[in-house]
Protein backbone atom coordinates (compact mmCIF):
# COMPACT_ATOMS: atom_id res chain seq x y z
CA UNK A 1 0.00 0.00 0.00
CA UNK A 2 1.15 3.77 -0.88
CA UNK A 3 1.58 6.14 1.60
CA UNK A 4 0.72 9.15 -0.04
CA UNK A 5 2.61 13.28 0.81
CA UNK A 6 0.65 14.47 3.95
CA UNK A 7 2.13 17.78 2.66
CA UNK A 8 1.61 19.78 -0.31
CA UNK A 9 4.08 18.39 -3.35
CA UNK A 10 7.05 20.93 -3.86
CA UNK A 11 7.61 19.43 -7.71
CA UNK A 12 3.79 20.13 -8.72
CA UNK A 13 4.21 23.45 -7.21
CA UNK A 14 7.23 24.04 -9.20
CA UNK A 15 5.48 22.98 -12.39
CA UNK A 16 2.23 25.34 -11.80
CA UNK A 17 4.99 28.38 -11.69
CA UNK A 18 6.73 27.11 -14.86
CA UNK A 19 3.59 27.10 -16.70
CA UNK A 20 2.31 30.28 -15.63
CA UNK A 21 5.68 32.05 -16.60
CA UNK A 22 5.93 29.63 -20.06
CA UNK A 23 2.29 30.85 -20.81
CA UNK A 24 3.20 34.84 -19.62
CA UNK A 25 3.91 37.04 -22.73
CA UNK A 26 6.11 39.23 -20.52
CA UNK A 27 8.45 36.71 -19.66
CA UNK A 28 8.58 35.90 -23.92
CA UNK A 29 9.33 39.59 -23.98
CA UNK A 30 12.09 39.50 -21.85
CA UNK A 31 13.74 36.52 -23.12
CA UNK A 32 14.11 36.54 -26.72
CA UNK A 33 17.13 38.42 -28.01
CA UNK A 34 15.88 40.56 -30.87
CA UNK A 35 12.22 42.58 -29.63
CA UNK A 36 11.16 41.56 -33.17
CA UNK A 37 11.38 37.81 -32.39
CA UNK A 38 8.08 35.98 -31.80
CA UNK A 39 5.93 39.22 -32.35
CA UNK A 40 3.40 36.71 -35.23
CA UNK A 41 2.25 33.40 -34.53
CA UNK A 42 5.09 30.84 -35.33
CA UNK A 43 4.23 28.27 -38.33
CA UNK A 44 6.94 25.83 -36.99
CA UNK A 45 8.51 26.60 -33.31
CA UNK A 46 7.26 29.37 -31.15
CA UNK A 47 8.54 30.53 -27.81
CA UNK A 48 7.00 28.08 -25.08
CA UNK A 49 7.32 25.21 -27.43
CA UNK A 50 11.08 25.61 -28.46
CA UNK A 51 11.40 26.05 -24.36
CA UNK A 52 9.31 22.77 -23.73
CA UNK A 53 12.02 21.07 -26.11
CA UNK A 54 14.99 21.93 -24.40
CA UNK A 55 13.43 20.72 -21.18
CA UNK A 56 12.26 17.32 -22.46
CA UNK A 57 15.94 15.42 -21.65
CA UNK A 58 17.07 15.59 -25.06
CA UNK A 59 20.09 13.20 -25.39
CA UNK A 60 19.97 11.28 -28.49
CA UNK A 61 19.84 12.31 -32.06
CA UNK A 62 18.81 16.17 -32.52
CA UNK A 63 16.52 15.15 -35.42
CA UNK A 64 14.59 11.90 -33.76
CA UNK A 65 14.17 13.76 -30.42
CA UNK A 66 12.30 16.62 -32.36
CA UNK A 67 10.75 14.30 -34.44
CA UNK A 68 8.94 12.23 -31.34
CA UNK A 69 8.48 15.52 -29.53
CA UNK A 70 5.93 16.81 -31.61
CA UNK A 71 4.28 13.19 -32.84
CA UNK A 72 4.08 13.07 -28.87
CA UNK A 73 2.48 16.22 -27.84
CA UNK A 74 0.62 17.07 -31.47
CA UNK A 75 2.47 20.90 -31.54
CA UNK A 76 2.77 20.71 -35.20
CA UNK A 77 1.72 19.82 -38.31
CA UNK A 78 4.67 20.56 -39.80
CA UNK A 79 8.02 18.24 -39.62
CA UNK A 80 10.61 20.22 -37.59
CA UNK A 81 14.27 19.77 -39.30
CA UNK A 82 17.00 20.33 -36.21
CA UNK A 83 18.58 23.58 -38.46
CA UNK A 84 14.75 24.67 -38.00
CA UNK A 85 15.08 24.49 -34.72
CA UNK A 86 18.62 25.82 -34.38
CA UNK A 87 17.34 28.76 -35.78
CA UNK A 88 14.34 28.94 -33.34
CA UNK A 89 16.60 28.43 -30.53
CA UNK A 90 18.79 30.90 -31.28
CA UNK A 91 15.99 33.96 -30.85
CA UNK A 92 15.40 32.80 -26.80
CA UNK A 93 18.07 34.32 -24.64
CA UNK A 94 19.67 31.59 -22.18
CA UNK A 95 18.77 33.71 -19.20
CA UNK A 96 15.03 32.39 -20.03
CA UNK A 97 16.65 29.01 -18.24
CA UNK A 98 18.02 31.42 -15.62
CA UNK A 99 14.59 32.90 -14.67
CA UNK A 100 12.76 29.61 -14.81
CA UNK A 101 14.83 28.06 -12.10
CA UNK A 102 15.50 31.70 -10.02
CA UNK A 103 11.66 31.96 -9.82
CA UNK A 104 11.44 28.00 -8.49
CA UNK A 105 14.06 28.99 -6.07
CA UNK A 106 12.56 32.35 -4.54
CA UNK A 107 9.55 30.33 -4.26
CA UNK A 108 10.53 27.31 -2.83
CA UNK A 109 12.35 29.00 0.26
CA UNK A 110 9.71 32.19 0.70
CA UNK A 111 6.67 29.30 0.65
CA UNK A 112 8.18 26.16 1.54
CA UNK A 113 9.53 24.73 5.26
CA UNK A 114 12.77 23.76 4.42
CA UNK A 115 15.11 21.04 5.82
CA UNK A 116 18.32 22.87 7.97
CA UNK A 117 21.19 21.81 10.04
CA UNK A 118 21.20 23.48 13.40
CA UNK A 119 19.31 26.44 11.60
CA UNK A 120 21.40 26.88 8.86
CA UNK A 121 20.52 26.40 5.58
CA UNK A 122 23.86 24.29 4.43
CA UNK A 123 25.14 24.96 1.26
CA UNK A 124 28.31 24.13 -0.24
CA UNK A 125 30.02 25.77 -3.32
CA UNK A 126 32.26 23.46 -5.73
CA UNK A 127 33.10 24.03 -9.41
CA UNK A 128 33.57 21.46 -12.07
CA UNK A 129 35.51 20.94 -15.96
CA UNK A 130 32.67 20.44 -18.48
CA UNK A 131 33.61 18.89 -21.94
CA UNK A 132 32.16 20.83 -24.71
CA UNK A 133 31.99 20.54 -28.54
CA UNK A 134 35.27 21.08 -29.70
CA UNK A 135 34.81 23.52 -32.16
CA UNK A 136 36.46 26.85 -32.90
CA UNK A 137 34.01 29.46 -31.82
CA UNK A 138 33.96 27.43 -28.31
CA UNK A 139 37.46 27.53 -28.16
CA UNK A 140 37.25 31.06 -28.70
CA UNK A 141 34.86 31.59 -25.86
CA UNK A 142 35.43 29.47 -23.01
CA UNK A 143 39.05 28.18 -24.12
CA UNK A 144 40.69 24.69 -23.77
CA UNK A 145 42.23 22.28 -21.59
CA UNK A 146 45.89 21.03 -23.17
CA UNK A 147 48.54 18.75 -22.33
CA UNK A 148 51.63 17.83 -24.27
CA UNK A 149 49.72 16.32 -26.97
CA UNK A 150 46.24 17.33 -27.63
CA UNK A 151 44.07 20.26 -26.91
CA UNK A 152 39.81 20.47 -26.58
CA UNK A 153 37.61 22.67 -25.51
CA UNK A 154 36.80 23.07 -22.35
CA UNK A 155 34.32 25.38 -19.85
CA UNK A 156 34.12 25.78 -16.20
CA UNK A 157 30.47 25.35 -13.89
CA UNK A 158 29.68 26.28 -10.63
CA UNK A 159 27.04 26.07 -8.06
CA UNK A 160 25.98 26.48 -4.73
CA UNK A 161 24.00 23.31 -3.87
CA UNK A 162 21.57 23.46 -0.88
CA UNK A 163 23.09 19.64 0.91
CA UNK A 164 20.35 19.25 2.87
CA UNK A 165 17.23 20.11 0.57
CA UNK A 166 19.09 19.01 -2.98
CA UNK A 167 18.79 22.05 -4.94
CA UNK A 168 21.10 23.97 -6.49
CA UNK A 169 20.32 27.81 -5.59
CA UNK A 170 22.46 29.43 -8.60
CA UNK A 171 24.47 28.50 -11.31
CA UNK A 172 27.25 29.31 -13.43
CA UNK A 173 28.84 28.52 -16.76
CA UNK A 174 32.54 30.74 -17.62
CA UNK A 175 35.42 30.01 -19.44
CA UNK A 176 37.61 27.48 -18.75
CA UNK A 177 40.72 29.88 -16.94
CA UNK A 178 37.85 31.97 -14.78
CA UNK A 179 39.31 31.24 -11.22
CA UNK A 180 36.67 29.24 -8.90
CA UNK A 181 36.88 31.87 -5.62
CA UNK A 182 35.97 34.73 -8.89
CA UNK A 183 32.71 32.63 -9.52
CA UNK A 184 32.13 32.20 -6.49
CA UNK A 185 31.62 35.75 -5.30
CA UNK A 186 29.32 35.99 -8.36
CA UNK A 187 27.44 33.53 -7.21
CA UNK A 188 27.02 34.57 -3.19
CA UNK A 189 26.48 38.48 -4.44
CA UNK A 190 23.15 36.86 -6.21
CA UNK A 191 22.74 34.48 -3.07
CA UNK A 192 22.78 37.80 -1.45
CA UNK A 193 20.60 39.39 -3.52
CA UNK A 194 17.75 36.39 -3.64
CA UNK A 195 18.26 36.54 0.48
CA UNK A 196 20.55 35.03 3.31
CA UNK A 197 18.96 32.50 5.25
CA UNK A 198 21.55 31.88 7.79
CA UNK A 199 23.85 30.04 5.26
CA UNK A 200 26.65 27.78 5.91
CA UNK A 201 28.97 27.49 3.63
CA UNK A 202 31.03 24.23 3.14
CA UNK A 203 34.32 25.07 0.58
CA UNK A 204 37.08 22.82 -0.54
CA UNK A 205 40.91 23.55 -0.43
CA UNK A 206 40.77 26.05 -3.69
CA UNK A 207 39.14 28.81 -2.04
CA UNK A 208 40.95 29.90 0.90
CA UNK A 209 42.72 33.44 0.90
CA UNK A 210 42.58 36.16 3.06
CA UNK A 211 40.32 38.00 0.39
CA UNK A 212 37.79 35.62 0.43
CA UNK A 213 37.50 34.85 4.00
CA UNK A 214 36.99 38.81 4.61
CA UNK A 215 34.87 38.99 1.92
CA UNK A 216 32.13 36.34 3.44
CA UNK A 217 33.05 37.42 6.88
CA UNK A 218 31.98 40.29 5.64
CA UNK A 219 28.39 39.28 4.87
CA UNK A 220 27.79 37.72 7.63
CA UNK A 221 28.24 33.90 6.32
CA UNK A 222 29.26 31.26 8.05
CA UNK A 223 31.82 29.20 6.39
CA UNK A 224 33.80 25.97 7.05
CA UNK A 225 37.21 25.36 4.08
CA UNK A 226 39.50 23.25 3.87
CA UNK A 227 42.78 23.68 3.88
CA UNK A 228 46.06 23.15 1.61
CA UNK A 229 49.40 22.59 3.80
CA UNK A 230 50.67 25.82 2.18
CA UNK A 231 48.08 28.30 3.14
CA UNK A 232 47.43 30.95 4.99
CA UNK A 233 50.20 31.83 7.28
CA UNK A 234 47.89 32.24 10.31
CA UNK A 235 46.88 29.09 9.58
CA UNK A 236 49.64 27.29 9.06
CA UNK A 237 51.14 28.12 12.36
CA UNK A 238 48.10 27.33 14.42
CA UNK A 239 49.47 23.94 15.17
CA UNK A 240 46.67 23.29 18.30
CA UNK A 241 44.31 20.51 17.36
CA UNK A 242 41.91 22.94 17.66
CA UNK A 243 42.51 26.27 17.93
CA UNK A 244 41.04 30.38 17.49
CA UNK A 245 43.15 32.44 15.67
CA UNK A 246 43.22 35.78 14.04
CA UNK A 247 44.40 36.37 9.88
CA UNK A 248 45.26 40.05 8.87
CA UNK A 249 43.52 41.07 6.00
CA UNK A 250 44.37 44.37 4.88
CA UNK A 251 45.04 45.91 8.06
CA UNK A 252 42.56 44.45 9.93
CA UNK A 253 42.05 41.03 12.19
CA UNK A 254 39.37 38.61 11.15
CA UNK A 255 38.39 35.84 14.00
CA UNK A 256 38.53 32.36 12.59
CA UNK A 257 38.68 28.64 14.14
CA UNK A 258 41.51 26.10 13.11
CA UNK A 259 40.73 22.41 13.51
CA UNK A 260 42.83 19.72 12.59
CA UNK A 261 42.64 15.82 12.54
CA UNK A 262 44.18 12.70 11.06
CA UNK A 263 42.30 11.38 8.24
CA UNK A 264 44.50 8.14 8.24
CA UNK A 265 47.96 7.93 10.09
CA UNK A 266 49.84 10.02 6.63
CA UNK A 267 47.22 12.77 6.16
CA UNK A 268 46.49 15.46 8.08
CA UNK A 269 43.22 17.70 7.43
CA UNK A 270 43.41 21.61 8.04
CA UNK A 271 39.89 23.10 8.34
CA UNK A 272 39.11 27.02 9.10
CA UNK A 273 35.55 28.25 10.00
CA UNK A 274 34.19 30.81 11.64
CA UNK A 275 32.11 29.19 13.46
CA UNK A 276 33.56 30.06 17.09
CA UNK A 277 30.36 31.15 18.92
CA UNK A 278 27.95 28.57 17.62
CA UNK A 279 29.21 25.43 20.29
CA UNK A 280 30.35 23.42 17.62
CA UNK A 281 33.11 21.03 19.29
CA UNK A 282 35.87 19.61 17.15
CA UNK A 283 34.09 16.43 15.80
CA UNK A 284 31.23 17.95 14.67
CA UNK A 285 33.46 20.41 12.70
CA UNK A 286 34.89 17.40 11.26
CA UNK A 287 31.38 15.01 10.54
CA UNK A 288 30.22 18.48 9.47
CA UNK A 289 32.91 19.03 6.47
CA UNK A 290 32.04 15.49 5.71
CA UNK A 291 28.87 16.88 4.58
CA UNK A 292 30.40 18.47 1.77
CA UNK A 293 30.86 15.21 -0.34
CA UNK A 294 26.39 15.76 -1.88
CA UNK A 295 27.42 18.25 -4.02
CA UNK A 296 30.31 15.75 -4.86
CA UNK A 297 27.01 13.14 -5.61
CA UNK A 298 24.96 16.10 -7.41
CA UNK A 299 27.63 16.70 -9.85
CA UNK A 300 27.64 13.22 -10.21
CA UNK A 301 23.90 13.20 -10.71
CA UNK A 302 24.01 16.00 -13.17
CA UNK A 303 27.21 14.97 -15.42
CA UNK A 304 26.22 11.19 -15.46
CA UNK A 305 22.68 11.05 -15.40
CA UNK A 306 21.09 14.09 -16.37
CA UNK A 307 23.96 13.97 -19.31
CA UNK A 308 24.58 18.18 -18.43
CA UNK A 309 27.68 17.62 -21.25
CA UNK A 310 25.52 16.41 -23.59
CA UNK A 311 24.97 19.29 -25.73
CA UNK A 312 23.26 19.54 -28.48
CA UNK A 313 24.81 22.24 -30.54
CA UNK A 314 27.95 23.62 -31.46
CA UNK A 315 27.42 27.32 -30.06
CA UNK A 316 28.12 29.78 -27.53
CA UNK A 317 23.97 30.14 -27.01
CA UNK A 318 23.29 26.26 -27.35
CA UNK A 319 25.85 25.41 -24.52
CA UNK A 320 24.53 28.21 -21.58
CA UNK A 321 21.25 27.00 -22.88
CA UNK A 322 21.84 23.30 -22.45
CA UNK A 323 23.35 24.19 -19.21
CA UNK A 324 21.06 26.06 -17.60
CA UNK A 325 18.12 23.85 -19.16
CA UNK A 326 20.02 21.35 -17.58
CA UNK A 327 20.44 22.98 -13.71
CA UNK A 328 16.77 23.74 -14.06
CA UNK A 329 15.76 20.13 -14.56
CA UNK A 330 18.06 19.09 -11.94
CA UNK A 331 16.08 20.73 -9.35
CA UNK A 332 12.66 19.51 -11.02
CA UNK A 333 14.47 15.76 -10.10
CA UNK A 334 15.43 16.85 -6.25
CA UNK A 335 11.71 18.26 -5.70
CA UNK A 336 10.33 15.14 -7.32
CA UNK A 337 13.05 12.78 -4.93
CA UNK A 338 12.17 14.78 -1.94
CA UNK A 339 8.32 14.34 -2.37
CA UNK A 340 8.78 10.22 -3.13
CA UNK A 341 11.04 9.75 -0.48
CA UNK A 342 8.87 11.78 2.03
CA UNK A 343 6.38 8.85 0.54
CA UNK A 344 8.75 6.05 1.14
CA UNK A 345 9.83 7.40 4.54
CA UNK A 346 5.97 7.40 6.19
CA UNK A 347 5.95 3.97 4.66
CA UNK A 348 9.00 2.69 6.21
CA UNK A 349 7.74 3.58 9.92
CA UNK A 350 4.91 1.03 9.31
CA UNK A 351 7.16 -1.78 8.51
CA UNK A 352 10.41 -2.75 10.27
CA UNK A 353 13.37 -3.37 7.19
CA UNK A 354 17.11 -3.89 7.56
CA UNK A 355 17.91 -0.27 5.56
CA UNK A 356 15.99 2.72 5.03
CA UNK A 357 15.03 3.06 1.33
CA UNK A 358 15.33 6.03 -1.33
CA UNK A 359 14.52 6.65 -4.58
CA UNK A 360 16.46 5.27 -7.54
CA UNK A 361 17.64 8.52 -9.06
CA UNK A 362 18.43 7.08 -12.25
CA UNK A 363 14.72 5.65 -12.45
CA UNK A 364 13.21 9.03 -11.63
CA UNK A 365 15.23 10.74 -14.45
CA UNK A 366 13.63 8.26 -16.87
CA UNK A 367 10.17 8.71 -15.38
CA UNK A 368 10.28 12.40 -16.36
CA UNK A 369 11.33 11.86 -20.15
CA UNK A 370 8.25 13.14 -22.08
CA UNK A 371 5.75 13.20 -18.79
CA UNK A 372 7.40 16.76 -17.53
CA UNK A 373 6.25 18.08 -20.55
CA UNK A 374 3.30 16.68 -20.51
CA UNK A 375 2.11 17.71 -16.90
CA UNK A 376 3.66 21.14 -18.06
CA UNK A 377 1.17 21.01 -20.75
CA UNK A 378 -1.88 19.85 -19.23
CA UNK A 379 -4.13 22.71 -17.86
CA UNK A 380 -6.41 20.67 -15.58
CA UNK A 381 -4.77 20.62 -11.75
CA UNK A 382 -7.16 17.33 -11.26
CA UNK A 383 -5.33 15.67 -14.01
CA UNK A 384 -2.05 17.12 -13.23
CA UNK A 385 -2.28 15.70 -9.63
CA UNK A 386 -3.31 12.17 -11.56
CA UNK A 387 -0.62 12.28 -13.38
CA UNK A 388 2.14 13.27 -10.54
CA UNK A 389 0.47 10.17 -8.31
CA UNK A 390 1.70 7.85 -10.94
CA UNK A 391 4.82 9.00 -11.76
CA UNK A 392 5.03 8.81 -7.51
CA UNK A 393 3.57 5.33 -7.75
CA UNK A 394 6.15 4.05 -10.19
CA UNK A 395 9.21 5.61 -8.31
CA UNK A 396 8.82 4.77 -5.16
CA UNK A 397 8.29 0.68 -6.62
CA UNK A 398 12.30 1.21 -7.87
CA UNK A 399 13.68 2.54 -4.14
CA UNK A 400 17.05 0.92 -3.55
CA UNK A 401 18.51 0.49 -0.15
CA UNK A 402 20.39 3.65 1.42
CA UNK A 403 24.14 2.02 2.19
CA UNK A 404 26.62 4.22 3.39
CA UNK A 405 29.95 4.74 2.92
CA UNK A 406 30.25 4.39 -0.66
CA UNK A 407 32.72 6.44 -3.03
CA UNK A 408 33.28 7.10 -6.66
CA UNK A 409 36.39 7.53 -8.23
CA UNK A 410 37.19 10.84 -10.33
CA UNK A 411 38.79 10.51 -13.78
CA UNK A 412 41.61 12.58 -14.16
CA UNK A 413 43.01 13.26 -17.40
CA UNK A 414 42.84 15.36 -20.49
CA UNK A 415 39.72 13.66 -22.76
CA UNK A 416 37.70 13.93 -25.76
CA UNK A 417 34.19 14.81 -25.00
CA UNK A 418 32.09 11.86 -24.38
CA UNK A 419 29.32 13.14 -26.12
CA UNK A 420 30.30 14.15 -30.04
CA UNK A 421 27.71 16.13 -31.62
CA UNK A 422 28.25 13.50 -34.83
CA UNK A 423 27.49 10.53 -32.98
CA UNK A 424 24.43 10.52 -30.82
CA UNK A 425 22.56 7.70 -30.56
CA UNK A 426 19.31 6.56 -32.34
CA UNK A 427 17.80 4.61 -28.87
Amino acid sequence: MVVFLKTKSTFLGAIEITRKMLNDVMFMIESRTKETYFTRKEKKLNFKNTILFSLNFVKKSLQIELDDFFDKFNLSEISISKQGYSAARKKISPLAFVKLSKAIINWYYEENSFKTYRGFRLCAIDGSVLQIPDTEELRNYFGYGKNHKKSYARARASCIYDLENGIIITSKIDPYKVAERDSAKDMIKELVQIGLKNDLILFDRGYPSRDFIAYLDALGIKYLMRCQKNTIKEIVEAKDADQNIQIIHEKQAINARVVRFLLNPHTEEILVTNLIEENFDMSEIKNLYFKRWGIETEYNNVKNKIEIENFTGGSKIAIEQDFYASIYLSNMVGLLRNDANETINEENKQKRRKHDYQVNTNVLIGKLKDRMVRILLEDCPIKRDRMFTKIVKEIIRNKTPIRFGRTYPRKKGLYSTKYPLNQKRCL
